[in-house]
């Protein structure tokens, strides 16, 4: 009896520890807010994509999401676009900059998804 108890005891004390950071692709969303500023388009891609698989599970992850919007690069910004769909109607504070981009990206495709994902994000309600 007393050994169940006292596994009952570590079993609760192990499991009040901190909680664990959200994850994607086995790296805390702090890693890939960081990411969103790094040189290469191709990694701020990555972490644009992973960001958007976090979701709203993460509060970091809608305001990197949302600045990549702004990002130079074309390709960074369709990723943008298409992760803020992921996000549903908790992405309803970005449709300022996506209404920007639809009327005045100088990129015919961002354009087109930026349309794409008003009409998705402002029909959640």
């Amino acid at each position: 009896m007393r050994i169940v108890a006292f596994a009952i005891l570590m079993v609760g004390a192990i499991g009040c520890g901190k909680a664990q950071p959200t994850l994607a692709g086995g790296k805390p969303v702090s890693y890939w807010v960081e990411a969103t500023h790094n040189p290469d388009p191709r990694v701020r891609k990555q972490a644009v994509f992973k960001l958007g698989n976090v979701g709203p599970t993460d509060p970091a992850a809608l305001p990197a999401v949302t600045e990549a919007l702004k990002d130079t690069d074309a390709g960074v910004r369709r990723v943008a676009i298409l992760a803020l769909v992921k996000f549903g109607g908790d992405a309803r504070s970005a449709l300022p900059v996506l209404t920007e981009l639809r009327q005045r990206d100088r990129d015919a495709q961002v354009r087109s998804d930026a349309a794409k994902a008003l009409d998705r994000i402002q029909a959640e309600r």
